[in-house]
């Protein structure tokens, strides 16, 4: 099974990159050295976007309050929320009281709590599902393609797959609700570097153009989007390795499961411990689960 990151995290800080690790339960951060950086104290961290991280504080993730921190560890928002996304084009989104809306950095409502979920900007656009159907809003929270999709996956390079029901085909448009694609699949994931992962009537994926055709051959048990020229891919049904854009596989499938790359790095499961890797598979850090 592909190893869902919800809080992968590596980024530059000053010169020194942050890998988020466990302690006791705790989360914290390292450099690449394995140097402490902020002490592991929050039942969760996220990603640093726009020099913010989303923390929470609480004896676990679920029962978590959740504000944002700078790279010191340091408040920069107040923890006074229930769940907390990435900040995006000046937005993050939040959850309270069971709805998403979205604050600026100074933690002031931009969008009113409304919606059952929400994503992160992208050029000025992002998907929302309110009433039980998605679409996708503006940065006032106005709908410029009317909630009616089952499903839809993130805004990127300007066009996402959806589904509009749940015995419906994936296909593609574009952020103004043109159809891009008249292909459909059993499931298409995030458009990244101009293709996306989808998957075959007979349960394989690979890789399509935003024109649904395919680039990389439907041979893979699992797959995921490309990040940094890479995309993690699933090998009958038990290991996950990386493959470049002409399909080749760069590191060997050898891993329980797998992460995206970001800055250079990508978290893996491999056994009982988490390891980040570099882009020739090489073992740069490590931890227990």
């Amino acid at each position: 099974m592909y190893f869902l990151l919800l809080f992968t995290s590596s980024q530059l800080w000053g010169q020194e990159r942050l890998f988020w690790f466990i302690e006791n339960s705790k989360m914290g951060f390292k450099d690449v050295h394995g140097t402490l950086v902020i002490r592991p104290k929050f039942a969760f961290l996220d990603d640093f976007s726009e020099s913010l991280s989303a923390a929470g504080i609480g004896v676990n993730v679920v029962n978590a309050l959740y504000g944002y921190i700078n790279t010191k560890g340091e408040w920069v928002i107040k923890p006074g929320y229930t769940a907390a996304g990435a900040f995006s084009e000046g937005l993050a989104r939040v959850n309270q009281g069971g709805k998403w809306g979205y604050i600026d950095k100074a933690g002031t409502w931009v969008i009113a709590p409304q919606f059952y979920l929400c994503y992160e900007f992208v050029n000025g656009r992002a998907q929302a599902c309110k009433d039980n159907k998605w679409g996708i809003i503006d940065k006032t929270g106005k709908w410029v393609v009317p909630n009616k999709y089952y499903n839809v996956t993130n805004i990127n390079e300007g066009i996402l797959a959806v589904c509009p029901d749940m015995s419906a085909k994936w296909y593609v448009i574009d952020t103004t609700g043109k159809t891009i694609s008249k292909e459909s699949y059993s499931r298409i994931k995030d458009f990244k570097g101009g293709m996306a992962p989808a998957r075959n009537d007979d349960d394989m994926y690979g890789f399509i153009a935003p024109n649904g055709e395919y680039l990389i051959k439907p041979i893979y048990t699992g797959a995921e989007p490309f990040s940094e020229g890479l995309a993690p891919v699933e090998v009958d049904n038990r290991n996950w390795g990386f493959i470049d854009k002409t399909g080749q596989m760069v590191i060997p499938a050898t891993f329980t499961s797998s992460g995206r790359f970001l800055n250079g790095y990508a978290m893996v499961e491999l056994g009982s411990e988490y390891v980040y890797i570099d882009k020739k598979g090489e073992i740069v850090l490590r931890f227990n689960k």
